[in-house]
């Protein structure tokens, strides 16, 4: 049987790594996640990305993961690379929220201080989204 524990925290770590390494200061990347970031937690009510995650209950965040697991999917299959990353980003730090091993805690604080910054970057820019038509 697969521990999904290990295979969580293998993603965080490597997720983090390139987070602040090269990948993750990539400007199309950061702003892309501040504007998801920043719209789901407009949408769904909440104050902040970090505020939305607390406040899911179970058919909030299962439905989250399945938008996030679709869209991932869809922008895969057009060879978007950039946004598959933002959406995996989102899905790792909402499954995080579930995990209480205490040496996962730095990870996961530093992946939602990332994308708080980048929201607020995003906010501070007044970045929106223009409906371009629905992904296919």
């Amino acid at each position: 049987m697969i521990d999904r524990d290990a295979i969580f925290r293998e993603q965080l770590i490597s997720l983090v790594g390139d987070l602040y390494s090269g990948a993750g200061r990539e400007r199309e990347l950061r702003r892309l996640i501040g504007l998801h970031a920043d719209k789901l937690a407009r949408d769904g009510g909440a104050r902040d990305w970090a505020d939305l995650k607390a406040r899911a209950d179970g058919a909030t965040y299962d439905s989250l993961l399945r938008l996030f697991e679709y869209q991932a999917h869809e922008h895969q299959k057009r060879g978007d690379a950039r946004t598959v990353r933002v959406f995996e980003v989102l899905a790792i730090s909402l499954i995080a929220r579930r995990q209480t091993a205490p040496d996962l805690q730095q990870g996961i604080e530093t992946l939602d201080r990332y994308i708080e910054e980048c929201a607020r970057n995003a906010r501070k820019a007044g970045l929106q989204f223009i409906p371009t038509g629905r992904v296919r």
